[in-house]
């Protein structure tokens, strides 16, 4: 498999780069086509590909050497152009666009993958920036295109199938090529072992609280409830009665409508709440906090009135959920051996493949 390399990276710190990009060492997620296929196959996307696009105007492509047009002007070294000539004709990495705003060059046996069937399908692949997310479009176009290349190939469906369906063919071609192992008891009951803590229900807690109201911008106001609340918990530790306290207070200082209830939440299990609140009150023992929780909202002055720890499931009663998990995740790395082994009998330009199981199937 010849590769010109793009890497995500080398466009978020090079983009004013005037020579070539030359990189061995790429770390991307990846993503594929293949995730169209049906249901039956964990597939992820429902939108259409069209594979029908014309290309789109290169005139803003930003080339790292001299066009051919202006190699072809006249020049005194002659031997300049003739080298750069050559280096234009032969090494594609030199077309890989250095600006945030360009779309890689990437050919697969010679077609290049049309840059605005790129910017489309950047929707379906959201990253933390847009060099990842390029990436991710890029090779879900480069895998779907081995895939046409396979399924032409394939003696029982060819040109035709892909013609009448495209999904179809490619559920058809993966039936065919892709066979991943079952796994036995013996398997699923090694997995439940090594990872028992897994399988335990959520705790649940009863809890009550006092919110200090303050926008998330203001760091001046923030200091200041911050303080606040640390007195309020003095107040309510240091009183004889503690709970009649606590009640008093959230009344007149809760900015949440539970102060009506004495600040009473209720019973609380994982999901319910924003995660930096939810991170430390599950943390927390039962009782009066020490310190109170900061959250996106202000900051909490946290009783914990009640606290039930998650129960341990059995193996019977997780065994089809580990069975179908060991079952997806074998299949999705048979997948991932017949993919890797399209692209290397390919020709593919402009970009490196990284086909692993925990990349192949995000998005």
């Amino acid at each position: 498999m010849t590769v010109s390399t793009y890497n995500p990276a080398d466009h978020a710190t090079n983009n004013n780069a005037s020579s070539h990009i030359n990189s061995d060492n790429h770390a991307a997620h990846a993503s594929t086509g293949a995730d169209n296929t049906h249901s039956g196959h964990d597939c992820g996307h429902d939108h259409d590909h069209n594979h029908n696009h014309s290309h789109g105007n290169d005139n803003d492509i930003v080339h790292l050497m001299p066009t051919l047009t202006d190699l072809q002007k006249p020049h005194s070294d002659q031997e300049f152009i003739e080298k750069a000539m050559a280096e234009e004709s032969s090494n594609h990495k030199n077309l890989i666009a250095s600006s945030r705003d360009e779309l890689p060059s990437v050919l697969v046996n010679g077609v290049m993958i049309d840059r605005t069937a790129i910017a489309q399908e950047l929707q379906y692949h959201p990253a933390e920036n847009k060099e990842d997310a390029i990436f991710l479009a890029t090779q879900a176009l480069v895998v779907r295109e081995l895939l046409k290349l396979a399924v032409l190939d394939e003696p029982s469906l060819g040109e035709a199938a892909w013609l009448d369906d495209e999904e179809k063919a490619i559920s058809a071609l993966i039936d065919t090529n892709v066979q991943a192992t079952i796994p036995d008891i013996a398997t699923c009951e090694r997995y439940y072992k090594q990872n028992i803590t897994d399988f335990m229900t959520d705790p649940i807690i009863t809890v009550r609280h006092i919110l200090l109201a303050c926008l998330p911008e203001d760091g001046d106001e923030r200091l200041k409830l911050k303080k606040t609340a640390y007195e309020l918990i003095e107040k309510i530790k240091n009183n004889a009665n503690p709970d009649a306290e606590f009640i008093q207070l959230a009344r007149q200082h809760s900015a949440c409508p539970s102060k009506e209830q004495g600040g009473e939440l209720g019973v609380i299990s994982k999901g319910q709440t924003v995660p930096e609140f939810e991170g430390t009150l599950f943390k927390l023992e039962a009782g009066l906090a020490p310190s109170p929780i900061e959250s996106r909202y202000g900051f909490h002055v946290v009783e914990v009135l009640n606290k039930e720890s998650g129960i341990q499931m059995t193996y019977e009663q997780v065994s089809p959920a580990i069975h179908n998990k060991l079952s997806q995740q074998a299949f999705h790395q048979s997948l991932c051996d017949y993919l890797f082994t399209l692209a290397n009998a390919a020709n593919i330009e402009g970009i490196e493949m990284t086909l692993e199981q925990e990349n192949v199937f995000r998005g």
